[in-house]
């Protein structure tokens, strides 16, 4: 996929687990990506910029181009779809639930 854009927003403290598992996704799919990283401590998730890229306006959000996914599990699964070539769930059946269960 040729000029693809990759952001994902994470805390500015780098503390969120949830946000830490798209970035492990993103660098297991080789997917190039900036980060941005948003100020919870001074309520940076509502400001009205990042509430336009977050439904639930909180990290991680992953910004794709024009497009805007928030939560972890979404995030994973979208890039899993996007890029199937580099699994990052099993391919057997329980141990991707079990996997998912983890990430949950």
């Amino acid at each position: 996929m040729n000029n693809e854009y990759f952001k994902l927003y994470t805390d500015s403290q780098f503390l969120s687990p949830y946000a830490f598992t798209v970035f492990v996704g993103l660098h297991e799919k080789q997917i190039p990506f900036e980060i941005a990283t948003i100020d919870l401590g001074q309520q940076g998730q509502f400001e009205t910029s990042f509430v336009e890229k977050s439904l639930t306006a909180k990290v991680p959000v992953l910004e794709h181009n024009d497009f805007a996914l928030s939560e972890s599990s979404a995030i994973l699964e979208y890039l899993e779809e996007l890029y199937p070539d580099t699994a990052i769930y099993p391919k057997d059946i329980q141990a991707r639930a079990r996997a998912r269960q983890i990430q949950a």
